[in-house]
């Protein structure tokens, strides 16, 4: 059955106006933005109709704070937290128009068109914009690791999944330890968009986080340039940096008054929903976040959402054969080690009521035998605390009794 178009996206287009979008989509990196569409009212081929949005992230900084998490040192070093702190509405038909329009773009450069509204940009643009370093290292590899001198791609799986993983065909985020798995969620959503999951650890994503985890500069404004001009010649790419082009758009002048938008929702805030979507929650007693199978305070699963993506290049991954997680191991001890100290103090407290009440018998034994010499009265004989321990005093008697008689027999 045909797919019928939605009038609420194209906005008028009639019959004609089809072939006209075909011609211009087969020339697109060679006319004018304002020639791509040039029958009014048409925003957008009909292959961007059904493209997905990936909306805009912010990582809430006062949680991560509080939770002494190492990721808001990482970004502050390196100038970063400007990137993390976009908090801007996204408008899909423009995002969409956005994306479509481009028609010119160099290694250094790119332009499109929104409403008419030319628009030239360069990674140095982007520094500018989101008020970050437009400086580091700008190597960059699809499919493989990166070969850049100083940059070793052992050192790098070691530092991420231990000294003990080995570089094999793919790597996966539940084997890095709790921070760096936030960071990776961090990186997959702001610098390297994903949709669909963020199980996998592209190379690329292995490399950005190995020089944000040891402050080495990387030069985010080309990645996410460059990533953008991905995402336009993947003919099913999910279209992602939402909040960036609402910034962009803003930039240039563009009205927005009357352009249907979205508003970031809690969904979309890197924080302890984050953590509890990845399988996480804070350990009661201990304060510390643990996977939610180690204990047995369960919480009900959150909605993915739209924070799962897949990454738009369409990236292969390496997982290394990796130890234990670092995490995991360090909450199972520490858990263990409180629990034995728990067992200890009961230990010691059910000792201390056994002594206690051998104390309380022999007491009362003694002011027994003092009242029958009449040493003290009645009124100075203690009570026993509970019917057990009058059993149990009863009993002490008759054994006191037999070793009495035993004496005599003795004599």
């Amino acid at each position: 059955m045909p797919r019928t178009k939605n009038p609420n996206y194209t906005q008028g287009v009639g019959s004609r106006s089809t072939g006209r979008k075909r011609v211009a989509s087969k020339n697109v990196e060679s006319v004018e933005p304002q020639q791509l569409f040039p029958h009014q009212g048409i925003r957008y081929p009909q292959a961007y109709i059904d493209r997905k949005i990936l909306a805009g992230k912010i990582l809430d900084f006062d949680f991560c704070t509080v939770e002494n998490f190492p990721i808001v040192g990482w970004l502050n070093d390196l100038g970063l937290e400007p990137l993390f702190m976009i908090n801007l509405p996204y408008y899909p038909d423009l995002i969409k128009e956005f994306y479509a329009s481009f028609c010119f773009s160099t290694s250094v450069s790119l332009s499109t068109s929104v409403n008419g509204i030319p628009m030239m940009m360069t990674y140095a643009f982007f520094s500018s914009l989101l008020n970050i370093p437009c400086n580091g290292t700008k190597a960059r590899s699809n499919r493989n690791w990166v070969e850049e001198n100083g940059f070793s791609s052992e050192e790098c799986v070691h530092l991420l999944f231990g000294e003990n993983a080995q570089l094999v065909d793919k790597m996966y985020s539940r084997n890095l330890r709790l921070d760096y798995r936030f960071l990776h969620r961090a990186v997959a959503t702001h610098i390297i968009p994903k949709y669909g999951g963020f199980d996998e650890v592209t190379h690329m994503g292995a490399f950005t986080m190995f020089h944000i985890i040891t402050g080495r500069r990387i030069n985010v404004p080309l990645l996410i340039f460059i990533h953008m001009k991905a995402i336009h010649a993947l003919e099913n790419a999910i279209l992602a940096y939402g909040n960036i082009i609402t910034k962009i758009l803003i930039h240039f002048g563009l009205n927005l008054n009357d352009e249907v938008h979205h508003a970031l929702q809690s969904g979309d805030k890197l924080g302890k929903g984050t953590l509890g979507r990845m399988g996480f929650k804070k350990h009661k007693r201990l304060g510390t976040w643990i996977p939610r199978d180690e204990d047995s305070d369960r919480i009900d699963e959150e909605n993915e959402g739209d924070e799962e993506g897949k990454e738009a290049q369409g990236q292969e991954g390496m997982d290394p054969a990796v130890e234990s997680s670092p995490v995991h191991v360090f909450a199972t001890s520490q858990f263990e080690q409180l629990m034995q100290a728990i067992n200890g103090i009961e230990s010691n407290q059910r000792n201390m009521e056994t002594e206690l009440k051998s104390i309380k018998r022999k007491q009362i034994r003694l002011e027994r035998k003092l009242f029958e010499q009449g040493l003290i009265g009645n009124e100075g004989i203690t009570s026993s605390s509970s019917p057990e321990d009058e059993v149990e005093d009863q009993n002490t008697d008759i054994e006191d009794l037999r070793d009495h008689d035993d004496d005599q027999m003795d004599d």
